[in-house]
């Protein structure tokens, strides 16, 4: 979509969310009947296509907000609306009024009251899941609720014959003139359990087993648990610790036991943890000794597996250890205890296996079993910039600074043949790819890990207002997904799917400057700060970020690392990092580039367009070989670009502007090779990057001070180094080829793929 195009469906939501507003505080002009919402449904629901598919635009009529599915390289483009932004409810069901269908008033957040209502239809999935709901008065709506978890089925979501709280409820009309209740924030709806003292009467289920036992729940539990019916499953345990009695410590410590287990599938670690641990039987129960033993063995087991995923490694191994002590036989806790070995070298010294984490890799296993390496560096106050984060030790260029595990991720290949495109209303800002899916992943995993969530939104959000902390209310935490989409589109990185050495990697990161590709969060790589000639770049393997030091950082230095590339007209570079981030960058380069004179400026912006017109028009793709002529022009090129460089302000500053010519030079005089020629043109790229090559005598010394980072530099080295090799000086031929693989490691991560693309010294 192009700019013209968003602007204009912006402005076309607007119009929407302004004719809406004409409705505050009224009561719909008609109310849909029972019958009429059934039908509505019952049509919708066999239209209705797997959860991984998306829904044509005609089948969401007098659902929701028209959704435009547009075909994009065999996907459907599903358009994800971020309406206006309001806050979460923070009150527990039991403090709020109750407020019936009936009472609800068109565009308004009735504060201090709760909806309590129960659905009675098939829920559907599209932007939104949605379902009927009647009050108890039988009054009838659509409820919407958003950002929840796509890939759980609706049915487990908004089942039919199930009674919710919807708290501070938000009525709204929607785009085909129809009204719903709409929620945003998914900690806003509560399902109650049948016999909870909050349902009125006229909601109440008629046959209740009031003498249902803990016993009884538990096996219950225990078949939703064989069923893989894992929310049935949390909410059978969780009855039936309701139903025991004060002696029942056994059935408490099974069913606290058993939920852990369930919470570990649901991925809610946090609770998991704590089940686990209040789980242990104590030695003052009456109880046959070796059963008890192996029971709380099985309970360290499972409070070690919820603190391994949370990445506390050392309270883990404490756990895992404690179950091998109760039971030394269990192969589990033994393999487990070996597993937190690794993790704790990992965390602590930075010992990865960088080959072998590759190799694991793949589009179907990119969530990496590694624990985070972050010691080496710490959040402090970078003045103007905010926060950043600074160098505990010194760092030598090309080494480990840290390796982070994603917070959260969302990866192209796992979209299912759909895409969203997410549209901010608030910001006026969208994407395309995955950055909905992360959304929606993110906010699921703090839903009930507040601790995990804690860390996510101590991240910069812009300015966003008002905050709200993760506090725990009725069960689950108390979730802005305003606030979490503000911090997305703030600290968001783009990756490949699978590593950053696959042969798309440079596919996948043209994709990421449109905003497609895999997305995801690392929380402390989101600290950096931007520099185009920063002193660190990023690179992945699957859910792992690895970020190396491209020159020398000393233990107190801030580390920085560019956002995305500069373009070569610094024009561009300021205005992408403007609307993107909302700052003006103020690195060397940029820095020299302000400084140089207007006319000099405006003089290598036109040269900047002509030299991306000759490349494209002459580049890798062209069918023939570049004539004499050719060449010629781009030598005259490169030297009225050279001319526009202030000598004085950029002595040793990146020109960026003149790198893309210069290795189009390099490739293009291999063809008729003159190795004097092709080393002069390959120094001048590396000079053109900030890098100060001298050569004295048989040793090579590379300045790396006021280098930036980019493919260019390997390519550039390599051509010296194969073309030393021709005029038969091997040994700076070596040194460069060395030089090249340091910096195709500090780049990408790694050395896979290294020899694939440049050969061992022989030639490309």
């Amino acid at each position: 979509m192009d700019p013209n195009e968003f602007a204009a469906l912006i402005g076309r939501h607007k119009q929407i969310l302004l004719a809406a507003k004409a409705h505050k505080g009224q009561k719909p002009s008609s109310e849909a009947s029972r019958r009429q919402l059934e039908l509505q449904f019952h049509a919708a629901v066999s239209r209705e296509p797997a959860v991984t598919k998306c829904k044509p635009a005609d089948n969401v009529a007098q659902m929701e907000h028209p959704v435009m599915v547009q075909p994009v390289q065999g996907h459907h483009v599903r358009q994800h609306f971020i309406s206006h932004a309001y806050p979460p409810s923070t009150t527990p069901v039991s403090e709020l009024e109750a407020i019936t269908i009936s009472d609800l008033r068109l565009e308004t957040h009735h504060r201090g009251r709760v909806l309590f209502v129960r659905t009675f239809g098939h829920p559907i999935r599209l932007s939104s899941v949605q379902n009927v709901i009647e009050d108890e008065h039988g009054d009838v709506d659509k409820l919407a609720v958003y950002n929840v978890d796509p890939t759980l089925d609706p049915e487990k979501l908004l089942p039919k014959g199930a009674i919710f709280a919807i708290k501070e409820p938000f009525y709204k009309t929607t785009a085909d003139g129809g009204v719903s209740l709409r929620v945003d924030h998914p900690s806003d709806i509560i399902r109650l359990q049948p016999l909870d003292s909050n349902i009125p009467a006229g909601l109440s289920p008629r046959f209740v087993e009031l003498d249902k036992s803990g016993a009884d729940w538990k096996k219950e539990g225990n078949a939703a648990y064989a069923s893989k019916d894992y929310i049935i499953a949390v909410d059978a345990y969780s009855q039936g610790l309701s139903a025991c009695s004060a002696d029942d410590e056994v059935l408490k410590c099974d069913l606290l036991r058993n939920r852990a287990m369930v919470n570990l599938c649901l991925k809610r670690h946090e609770s998991a943890l704590s089940d686990a641990k209040n789980s242990v039987i104590a030695a003052s129960v009456d109880n046959d000794g070796g059963a008890m033993m192996q029971l709380n063995s099985k309970a360290y087991y499972r409070a070690g597996r919820a603190a391994y995923e949370l990445g506390q490694f050392e309270q883990a191994e404490d756990l895992f250890s404690k179950a091998q002590a109760l039971n030394p036989d269990d192969a589990d806790a033994a393999r487990e205890v070996k597993r937190i070995a690794a993790r704790l070298s990992e965390m602590t010294s930075g010992s990865y296996d960088f080959a072998k984490m590759s190799k694991a890799a793949s589009k179907k296993h990119n969530r990496l079993d590694h624990a985070s390496f972050i010691k080496q560096g710490a959040v402090r106050e970078a003045g103007k910039h905010g926060r950043g984060l600074f160098a505990t030790v010194d760092i030598k260029a090309g080494e480990l600074i840290l390796c982070d595990k994603a917070f959260s991720v969302a990866f192209e290949s796992e979209e299912g043949g759909q895409t969203f495109m997410i549209i901010n209303l608030n910001t006026e800002r969208g994407s395309m790819g995955t950055q909905a899916t992360l959304l929606f992943n993110t906010v699921q995993k703090m839903l009930h890990n507040p601790g995990e969530a804690t860390r996510f939104l101590h991240l910069h959000d812009g300015g966003y207002t008002p905050k709200c902390s993760a506090q725990v209310v009725d069960g689950i935490a108390t979730i802005d997904t305003f606030q979490a989409q503000a911090i997305i589109e703030h600290n968001c990185f783009g990756c490949p799917t699978v590593r950053s050495t696959s042969k798309d990697a440079q596919q996948q990161a043209a994709k990421d400057m449109a905003g497609l590709g895999s997305s995801g969060i690392w929380v402390t790589a989101s600290y950096i700060n931007h520099a185009c000639d920063g002193n660190a770049r990023r690179a992945f393997i699957g859910d792992m970020m690895i970020v190396r030091a491209t020159k020398d950082i000393a233990a107190e230095q801030e580390i920085l690392m560019p956002y995305h590339l500069a373009d070569a007209d610094n024009g561009i570079t300021q205005a992408n990092f403007q609307r993107q981030w909302g700052f003006k960058c103020d690195c060397a380069i940029c820095t020299a580039e302000a400084r140089s004179p207007a006319t000099q400026r405006k003089q290598r912006a036109k040269l900047v367009e002509d030299a991306k017109q000759f490349l494209k028009t002459h580049g890798p793709s062209a069918k023939s070989q570049p004539s004499t002529a050719t060449i010629t022009k781009a030598e005259k090129l490169y030297a009225k670009l050279q001319d526009t460089y202030d000598k004085q302000l950029f002595h040793d500053t990146p020109r960026i502007a003149l790198v893309s010519l210069g290795i189009w030079l390099c490739q293009v005089r291999t063809h008729k090779p003159v190795p004097s020629v092709i080393i002069a043109t390959a120094m001048g790229v590396l000079r053109d990057l900030g890098y100060s090559v001298v050569t004295a005598g048989p040793r090579v010394q590379f300045d790396r001070t006021h280098c930036h980072l980019e493919s260019a530099a390997i390519d550039a080295a390599m051509y010296a180094a194969q073309s030393y090799i021709a005029q038969g000086e091997p040994g700076l031929g070596l040194q460069f080829e060395g030089f090249a693989k340091e910096l195709y490691r500090t780049l990408y991560g790694e050395v896979r793929g290294f020899e694939e693309r440049y050969g061992n010294g022989n030639g490309r």
